[in-house]
């Protein structure tokens, strides 16, 4: 019988590690809290994918004016290096006009306010990523170069649905539907 588990563990094991990787975006997409951010183009088309629109967010951005007081070096110790860093943590808060913004950037994990959220990101090149989910959506055939263009003008908002720091970009809006 001690044979028999111990074949049966080391072929769950390799099972469950090719699980993990696609649970984490359903997690967020089934218990995340829906938010709107701006986003700014970047480039439509993948040889093989098909059309798909690379965004760039505002929240990207790294403003030093948000840094929390004490975290400063280790966020400008990573800033330009491709060696391992540690997350950070980005408290985000809705605007009047339902645009997600940043408020705060801090190496500790923060303490919310009422109507707030964090994300958590790593600084790169002097920019904030999110991560692979927050970065590519694919549109049907055909409608990336326009999207790309209603982007430029600035007519797009992300959807995206955030939980426990982790992001899952889950739509496009504009002045007209834009969902595939």
């Amino acid at each position: 019988m001690k044979r028999a588990a111990k074949y049966l563990l080391a072929a769950l094991l390799p099972l469950t590690v090719l699980l993990i990787r696609p649970l984490t975006p359903l997690a967020v997409l089934m218990f995340g809290q829906e938010i709107r951010l701006s986003t700014e183009p970047v480039d439509p088309r993948d040889l093989f994918r098909g059309d798909y629109v690379t965004l760039r967010f505002s929240i990207e951005r790294l403003d030093e004016s948000l840094v929390k007081d004490g975290s400063q070096n280790a966020i400008s110790a990573n800033r330009y290096t491709n060696e391992y860093i540690p997350y950070i943590y980005v408290t985000l808060s809705p605007g009047n006009d339902g645009i997600w913004r940043a408020v705060e950037i801090s190496a500790e994990l923060p303490e919310l306010p009422k109507e707030g959220l964090y994300l958590r990101a790593r600084v790169r090149n002097n920019t904030l990523d999110y991560g692979d989910y927050l970065k590519r959506y694919y549109v049907q055939e055909n409608t990336g170069r326009e999207l790309e263009l209603a982007a430029q003008r600035g007519e797009i908002v992300a959807v995206a649905k955030a939980w426990m720091g982790r992001v899952v970009l889950t739509s496009l809006q504009g002045a007209k539907p834009l969902d595939p």
